[in-house]
């Protein structure tokens, strides 16, 4: 069995390599300003339309329900004065019960 090595390339291959990144750099930045210059207008678009629209004709957003420890405990205090209990208050660990 006979292996022959062949060297390929070059200067070649060089410059199509460059080429070819240079051709993908250009496409690249061509597609990203397409995009830049479609967005903005949109973008300014949408910005305008909320600052001239009423609020009430925007979707209203459901506010997040809060945890536990930020919830209000609604209480009533009572005063026991005029009431018939007012002298027999119950102690914890007390030998009256």
């Amino acid at each position: 069995m006979v292996l022959i090595y062949r060297r390929t390339g070059g200067l070649f291959a060089l410059l199509t390599l460059a080429t070819v990144s240079v051709a993908t750099v250009v496409l690249t930045v061509a597609v990203a300003a397409t995009v830049v210059i479609v967005a903005l207008p949109i973008a300014a678009a949408v910005l305008f339309a909320r600052a001239v629209l009423p609020r009430s004709w925007r979707p209203r957003t459901v506010t997040p329900a809060t945890p536990w420890p930020h919830e209000t405990i609604e209480a009533t205090a009572v005063n026991p004065t005029g009431s018939s209990e007012e002298g027999h208050l119950l102690r914890v660990g007390g030998d009256k019960g």
